[in-house]
């Protein structure tokens, strides 16, 4: 959808200063923020870069601990309940992060 329409705002100094600090906070323009507050988006802050590293980590090694719990499985070697119970603390770690900050 292309926007053709425009309205001037005017703000006083610690208005404008206190958007484009919240804005951003959440990797918006000021202009992507207002318009998403004004349409009733729950707007979060943007995860810094160490919770994105976290959260590519926590990915990491469930996928690892996923393939080594059917690797187990086919040859018997391991406690697989017991490992598929770390592997579902894992997923919860990865969406608590997520709920947090929104899909990544």
């Amino acid at each position: 959808m292309k926007r053709t329409l425009e309205m001037k705002i005017r703000f006083t100094r610690a208005e404008l200063d206190a958007l484009t600090k919240k804005a951003r906070k959440t990797n918006y323009s000021r202009e992507g923020f207002s318009r998403a507050v004004l349409n009733g988006v729950e707007v979060k802050e943007a995860p810094s870069a160490d919770t994105l590293l976290l959260l590519r980590e926590l990915k990491r090694v469930g996928y690892n601990l996923d393939q080594l719990l059917k690797r187990a499985n086919a040859i018997g070697l391991m406690d697989v309940p017991q490992m598929r119970k770390v592997l579902e603390n894992v997923d919860t770690a990865a969406k608590t992060v997520i709920s947090a900050y929104g899909d990544t």
